[in-house]
């Protein structure tokens, strides 16, 4: 079975796959975040990979902050992670896009402060996350295509 490809190009502004503007200031950091954390836990991943020249079947995790919310000196974001088959098929509508079934629940994260150092990891950790419970949902879901 060949690998299975991970889409993580974040390159097309009207179809971003990271999207953080609900960060502020820190939405480019987060979004470069994101996208090297994929790439980085695909790449330790024997069955999957990230590289444009094994392009094949494959998904494209989305990840988007939703969410922001300050009281009390803290501020906590809502992460929605989505898991979509790439390439784009095509259906009766026409091409569209087949999102995978993730059952993974919109992550938050709490910052006290204003650190971009603290966001950013916390960003990091609920991006593992995000990927630890989607490696498996590909694998069932690749068995069906």
């Amino acid at each position: 079975m060949p690998k299975i490809y991970v889409n993580t190009d974040n390159s097309n502004s009207k179809a971003k796959i990271y999207e953080a503007g609900k960060m502020g200031k820190s939405a480019a950091a987060a979004e470069q975040k994101m996208q090297d954390v994929v790439t980085a836990l695909v790449a330790k991943e024997p069955d999957f990979v990230s590289d444009k020249s094994a392009v094949g079947k494959g998904y494209t995790i989305r990840i988007k902050v939703t969410n922001a919310t300050t009281a009390a000196g803290t501020t906590t974001y809502t992460v929605h992670p989505e898991i979509v088959r790439f390439p784009s098929g095509v259906g009766k509508g026409g091409k569209g896009e087949f999102m995978v079934s993730t059952l993974v629940k919109d992550l938050e994260i709490q910052i006290q402060g204003h650190s971009e150092d603290m966001l950013l990891d916390a960003v990091d950790d609920a991006t593992q996350k995000i990927m630890k419970k989607c490696f498996p949902l590909m694998r069932v879901d690749m068995t069906k295509r």
